[in-house]
């Protein structure tokens, strides 16, 4: 709701000529005003008499922020005369168990003062079109009935042209936050065969090294797993600034005796509350990550229970082509691509073994972490070794902390320090924001920080 300057003349002569400044144009009533009925009188004695009003109200309704943000904070609306006044936390949050804080309050100054975007002159309230040469910033005010029907004709046109396929439709952060909005969009893509894109394509922060570790693009859990962490690295993001609503539970983790570890080039927000601050130079966090498996491997620090049973770090991988070794290449029978399993060096029976699809099968099998063997295969014998040991080889080439301080410029005995309380913490965790995903070659950091959890048995701990 906007203001006319009708409006502002009535508002200024029912106020006694009190300035703008005090008096917000936003909280004057124009819904009568705009039926052309006589604005209602509003007298005011002192400026006082103005903050008093503003703790009135007709209504309070429940919302929260979705624009840019998936914080979804529930705020309480204050509204008076249809204009929003002010807004407040909710304070209804519960816990994710009786170890762990509350939420509450969640809310940042961005979702306090979102009124003020609301009724801000940058919002457009009604559709515009181009009436100027591309750039030229000259727009013409049209009725929504002809801005949707010039949509719908050239929609048709290109549709019955081109193909529905030729149509793009992509949802922004706006849209995805909001359920009924999700879905109505889903809807008008099924129903009218358009192409949507995958959900990040609009900010490119789709994290496509956990993508292709995982096959899960957003691994992750609650924010009282950080509380829960004894040794919590915070990469690549900023907490303290970016995650207001949940940036406490970082600091009651502190209390309770985690260590915090800000891993940025800038002393930031969250760097300053930390327990350590690390800072490599810009783009070199991989180095990083992978001096601290190097460390972690050096050190013997491997879990080497969960790595036998929830990584593929025991598989077997062809010497001549860097290729896994199929069941296949050892059988007389060929099988189909789908069914055909990677193997494993069973310690027990001193032979190579289907890798098992469940972790139950592994009741009967031990495979080995590290070694070389020779295989006989339908082609003849064959030199293999494990994926472990190849990562191994890599890091003692080029990535040990020495290598890596050249690199980044962090001091290789800070690299050991934080990588073997990660280890040694029995419950590490990443906190990683979608930084790392706008990066060239962000998909190696983001597989580096999976491979430091899974040497160390944190991944999903």
């Amino acid at each position: 709701m906007t203001t006319s300057k009708l409006d502002r003349r009535a508002f200024l002569a029912a106020s006694g000529g009190m300035t703008l400044s005090l008096l917000s144009l936003k909280y004057m009533p124009a819904v009568a005003l705009a039926r052309g009925a006589a604005a209602p009188p509003i007298v005011y004695g002192q400026w006082e008499d103005v903050m008093r009003r503003k703790w009135s109200w007709d209504r309070i309704v429940r919302g929260s922020r979705g624009i840019n943000c998936a914080g979804h904070c529930a705020f309480n609306i204050y509204v008076r005369n249809g204009i929003v006044w002010r807004e407040e936390q909710q304070g209804e949050y519960g816990r994710s168990g009786a170890d762990s804080p509350d939420y509450g309050p969640r809310g940042c100054q961005k979702g306090v003062r979102h009124s003020r975007y609301m009724y801000g002159k940058q919002r457009v309230l009604y559709p515009m079109k181009r009436v100027g040469a591309r750039g030229a910033g000259q727009w013409q005010r049209i009725s929504w009935e002809q801005a949707m029907d010039e949509i719908a004709e050239r929609f048709i046109e290109h549709a019955t042209q081109s193909g529905p396929d030729s149509i793009t439709f992509a949802m922004g952060t706006a849209m995805i936050m909001k359920r009924a909005s999700f879905a109505s969009l889903f809807r008008f893509a099924n129903a009218t065969g358009v192409v949507m894109p995958e959900t990040f394509a609009g900010v490119g922060d789709l994290p496509v090294g956990a993508y292709m570790t995982l096959g899960n693009s957003l691994p992750g859990d609650s924010m009282a797993a950080a509380f829960k962490a004894k040794c919590l690295l915070i990469w690549a993001s900023n907490p303290a600034v970016t995650r207001i609503p949940d940036a406490h539970f970082f600091w009651e983790a502190k209390y309770n005796g985690a260590e915090i570890i800000t891993i940025s080039p800038d002393f930031n927000a969250s760097a300053m509350h930390s327990t350590h601050w690390l800072n490599p130079k810009p783009g070199t966090d991989t180095a990083l990550a992978m001096a601290m498996v190097q460390t972690i491997i050096a050190d013997g620090a491997v879990d080497e229970d969960y790595v036998r049973e929830q990584t593929d770090l025991p598989f077997l991988v062809r010497e001549d082509n860097g290729k896994f070794l199929r069941h296949s290449e050892m059988s007389r029978k060929k099988a189909a691509a789908d069914s055909d399993p990677f193997c494993v060096w069973d310690e027990r029976t001193s032979r190579p073994a289907p890798a098992s699809a469940t972790t139950l099968a592994l009741r009967e099998l031990r495979p080995a972490i590290e070694g070389r063997w020779t295989i006989r295969t339908r082609s003849g014998p064959v030199s293999v070794t494990t994926v472990f040991s190849k990562i191994k080889a890599l890091c003692n080439e080029r990535y040990t902390p020495e290598q890596a301080q050249a690199i980044t410029g962090v001091h290789a005995d800070n690299t050991r320090k934080v990588a073997r309380s990660f280890a040694k913490s029995g419950a590490g965790m990443i906190y990683a924001g979608f930084r790392a995903a706008k990066w060239l070659h962000g998909d190696k950091l983001q597989r580096a920080w999976l491979l430091l959890c899974a040497l160390t048995g944190n991944t999903g701990r």
